[in-house]
């Protein structure tokens, strides 16, 4: 049976989910949505073929498996909280609050419901699949990883994945400069005409207890065709650079490639157009959990969020909670705190200190 989901927002977001569960039908039923307006509710009947409400009192009645709260920052934790208060098991959009106060009184307010963090990133196929490289081990235990792909919590989250760093104690700095960049394509097209801006590019260091996060990112990199993503991770025994990867066998013996990405719909094959599989080697290192649906990498890291949202719903475990996407913002706040005030910054002793992080090796 799909998973009878509630959405909060039609917007760029809230589409995300609304596109997964079109595609998807057989994992995904969405029941209704509240919009702010009745040109939303029309438009979300007429593009979507869902039905919506204005009237929040009319959402809250509604039977779910869970609800997804696809709102601005200002406005999600107070959702959130209202909804999971009345016994629904919520999915909040990141981040799950704007300011370090917020962040804490949210926490408070929801540490014991059921609420879990819309991070999908580490859902993305070669993030998986370099995660998974990673977790086997093949190189060894990793004490430096950079990370120039996604803004504030969400290139956090992944330092902190690749680290095995849950809510362990860290030293933050950083820094900005301006870097002249030209724009030629936006979140959903090519611009008809370039537009040359001065790009704010951060940089920061995260010191975790002989484990280092190097951040780095400015928005044009999001959609440009010029500024590639970048990743890199540095093991006792080896290393990943983007998608190649390199390690030590035994003596004299080491061995390097890169991950293969498998895709149908190419020259002969009439299957379908979809991402199959990221393999090194002989090994599958990630399987499409989707295979057939038409979807990007970034809509199969958000289906990801919402399968595993249901199993969580239906008792199942934890797979981003709350603790975690806070640690995540406030690591973000502190961030930018840091190339603000040109100071090194400590984090530790957070309210969340003594929950499990699904990110770390152990709990802190």
């Amino acid at each position: 049976m799909p998973s009878r989901i509630g959405i909060v927002g039609a917007s760029w977001r809230g589409e995300y989910f609304l596109r997964a569960a079109s595609f998807l039908p057989e994992h995904f039923e969405v029941t209704r949505v509240l919009t702010r307006t009745d040109a939303s509710v029309e438009r979300v009947g007429a593009v979507w073929g869902v039905p919506a409400t204005t009237s929040f009192d009319e959402f809250r009645r509604g039977e779910y498996d869970y609800i997804v709260v696809a709102t601005p920052p200002d406005t999600a934790p107070a959702l959130t909280v209202a909804l999971a208060r009345d016994g629904h098991a919520v999915l909040t959009e990141t981040p799950p609050a704007p300011t370090k106060e917020s962040l804490f009184a949210f926490y408070q307010d929801v540490a014991d419901l059921r609420v879990q963090v819309a991070e999908q990133y580490r859902f993305q196929p070669h993030i998986a699949a370099r995660l998974a490289i990673t977790e086997s081990e093949r190189l060894g235990p990793v004490s430096l990883v950079r990370v120039s792909l996604a803004h504030g919590y969400h290139g956090v989250s992944l330092i902190r994945a690749f680290l095995g760093a849950g809510f362990d104690p860290v030293d933050v700095s950083g820094w900005a400069a301006t870097v002249p960049a030209t724009s030629a394509r936006g979140r959903d097209d090519w611009n008809d005409e370039l537009a040359e801006y001065d790009a704010g590019r951060v940089f920061a260091r995260l010191d975790f207890a002989g484990r280092t996060g190097l951040y780095e990112f400015d928005f044009e990199q999001y959609f440009s065709p010029i500024r590639p993503r970048h990743i890199e991770v540095y093991g006792l025994r080896g290393q990943i650079s983007d998608d190649r990867v390199s390690y030590v066998t035994g003596p004299r013996r080491a061995t390097t490639g890169s991950l293969q990405r498998s895709a149908t719909g190419i020259d002969g094959d009439l299957e379908g157009w979809f991402v199959d599989s990221i393999s090194w080697g002989d090994d599958t290192v990630w399987a499409n959990p989707f295979r057939g649906a038409r979807l990007n990498d970034d809509e199969v890291a958000v289906a990801e969020v919402m399968r595993r949202m249901g199993l969580y719903a239906a008792g199942g475990e934890s797979f981003y909670g709350v603790a975690d996407g806070c640690h995540d913002q406030l690591l973000s706040l502190t961030i930018n705190e840091a190339v603000q005030g040109g100071a090194t910054l400590r984090v530790e002793d957070v309210p969340w200190g003594d929950a499990l992080s699904v990110l770390g090796k152990s709990s802190t």
